[in-house]
């Protein structure tokens, strides 16, 4: 999907300061890690992707602009939620977003400036310390879930 269609469809998505639950702050937190397995064939883990691990490598503006667009993508598609999960699931957009990684948090921020995203969302905000452990200790668990479920050790 291209950019201007992903900004479209994003900017077009309703946004609350609460989840539609209305007990939380609507505030995401995005970093990147990667799945260290070949499997075969609310604090909530949504992975998006796959990137290509030769993509980690790449200069930090195309990293953010593949980041950019898999964020995009990740709430134009309603987290993953199944079609026909109705509204108490669907999320919009988020109230505001940040990443561990300050660098990588301008970045992105400048990508989605440039494609037009707006109302403080062209902002990535850098995480602070309880953000950052709840995000490892939830990828932890993810990990550990996925390894046990793959048999791959």
């Amino acid at each position: 999907m291209d950019p201007a269609t992903l900004v479209t469809t994003f900017n077009a998505l309703p946004r609350n300061p609460k989840v539609p639950s209305g007990l939380v702050a609507n505030h995401w937190h995005f970093f990147l890690r990667n799945v260290p397995l070949n499997p075969p064939g609310s604090r909530y883990v949504h992975v998006e992707g796959p990137i290509p691990p030769a993509a980690e490598t790449e200069p930090l503006p195309l990293r953010a602009t593949i980041y950019a667009m898999l964020l995009l993508k990740a709430f134009n598609n309603d987290l993953g939620a199944p079609p026909g999960y109705g509204a108490a699931v669907r999320n919009g957009q988020p109230w505001s977003w940040s990443t561990d990684d300050a660098e990588v948090a301008g970045a992105v921020g400048e990508v989605l400036r440039g494609w037009g995203v707006g109302e403080g969302l062209e902002s990535v905000g850098v995480a602070g310390q309880e953000d950052n452990t709840i995000a490892t200790e939830q990828w932890a668990g993810f990990l550990e879930q996925l390894t046990a479920q793959s048999g791959v050790t």
